[in-house]
């Protein structure tokens, strides 16, 4: 196996020195890696199966690390048909990222996003959201921090935590790097995206740190294109 063991590295599109020209191109890349991979579909399916255990006048969703905000708006637009309301929203590291994002909603959400700066792993996350989710932000993080952001989330969550992200398999590496070439010219993108499989758990190194995060009765599903969802709901 290529990808047998981890490897943690930093990514381009972390550097916060990076220019913001070239930020925003990255982001407007993996937009199309996101909506060709679909994943916002397979995460509001899941959300959807939660939506009658939920009490309130309005289901509330956070999206940890969410980038340029593309996976808030795509399920914005699919929460908008739906007859519950619903706050969907975002937080992220990089107030580069949070300023895309934040200009992006004004013109593709039918909702009304809140994208803020934050920095899950040092000051944690706030109260009030139903479901806490994130996508493709595991993979960047050690061991200790992967086990600290999942802990942290279902302390958080009043309902349930979705985590979507990459397999580290040899198949997902190859998809990658394909991938990214025929969806973005960001060399960014096409340094980032293969160094994001070899970075990515595989599904018991991902078990694994849900239990040592203190979670039992988790769900992994796999789903195109080599990629997991990870949920569990509180008791």
């Amino acid at each position: 196996m290529l990808v047998d063991q981890r490897i943690l590295e930093p990514e381009l599109m972390d550097d916060p020195a990076l220019a913001r020209s070239e930020h925003d191109a990255a982001l407007r890349g993996l937009k199309r890696i996101n909506r060709f991979s679909g994943s916002s579909r397979f995460l509001w399916s899941a959300i959807e199966a939660q939506i009658q255990a939920i009490d309130a006048s309005t289901i509330r969703i956070l999206d940890v690390a969410s980038g340029g905000g593309d996976t808030v708006i795509a399920l914005s637009k699919k929460a908008a048909k739906h007859h519950r309301d619903f706050q969907i929203d975002g937080c992220d590291i990089s107030p580069q990222a949070v300023a895309h994002a934040s200009e992006f909603a004004k013109t593709s959400s039918p909702l009304q996003n809140n994208f803020f700066i934050r920095d899950v792993l040092e000051r944690g996350l706030p109260d009030g959201y139903h479901v806490i989710m994130c996508s493709l932000f595991l993979h960047h993080l050690s061991d200790s921090e992967a086990v600290q952001l999942i802990k942290t989330m279902a302390e958080r969550c009043e309902h349930c935590l979705l985590i979507d992200d990459l397999r580290r398999t040899d198949f997902g590496l190859v998809l990658a790097w394909a991938g990214v070439r025929l969806l973005s010219r960001s060399p960014i993108v096409h340094f980032d995206g293969p160094q994001s499989v070899k970075a990515a758990f595989s599904d018991q190194e991902t078990l694994r740190l849900a239990e040592r995060a203190g979670l039992s009765g988790v769900n992994l599903r796999r789903h195109w294109p080599q990629r997991f969802l990870l949920s569990w709901c509180k008791r």
